[in-house]
């Protein structure tokens, strides 16, 4: 009896292997999504451990860096013929980042000859020189150092503009 019971117990060759083969794979995606949950801990905890060993006098510099930007000030809009084609015209709200609070002054002292140099710069500019992005950078260089030839307290570090309309 026992032999036969151990003839009907025995599994089929064939089922055996199948079950080897799903176990391997079993094994082998558990292995691996161990392996990535690891490396994702120790990367991300390597991450932080940076970021808190940085020293405090790092730290304080970036603060006062961010402070020392300077202050911001905004233009009136202008809206200027472009060259080229007088049915098309800019229309631009520009903001200046000051080197110094003080310069807000002196550039509203100083308005009409900033302005007048806005204008100059501004018209001269055709439509097809101010649409790319290329144009729009050397269109802030080109007023940032007109801007910056009539000032003597301080300089305008950055040009934005907030609004910015061809038609």
């Amino acid at each position: 009896m026992g032999d036969e019971e151990v003839a009907g117990v025995e599994p089929a060759k064939g089922g055996g292997s199948k079950l080897i083969i799903i176990l391997l794979v079993v094994v082998a995606l558990l292995v691996i999504g161990g392996g990535a949950a690891a490396y994702f801990l120790v990367f991300s905890k390597g991450a932080e451990e940076e970021v808190a060993a940085k020293p405090e006098k790092e730290k304080t510099q970036d603060l006062t860096k961010m402070a020392t930007l300077g202050s911001t000030m905004q233009m009136d809009p202008f809206v200027v013929n472009l060259a080229g084609n007088a049915s098309r015209y800019l229309k631009v709200v520009i903001v200046l980042q000051l080197s110094v609070p003080e310069l807000a002054e002196e550039i509203t002292n100083r308005s009409p000859q900033i302005k007048d140099s806005i204008l100059t710069v501004l018209s001269s500019k055709s439509a097809d020189e101010i649409l790319t992005v290329q144009g729009k950078y050397d269109l802030k260089v080109d007023l940032i150092r007109r801007i910056n030839s009539n000032l003597t307290l301080g300089v305008v570090r950055e040009l934005f503009f907030t609004e910015f309309v061809v038609q």
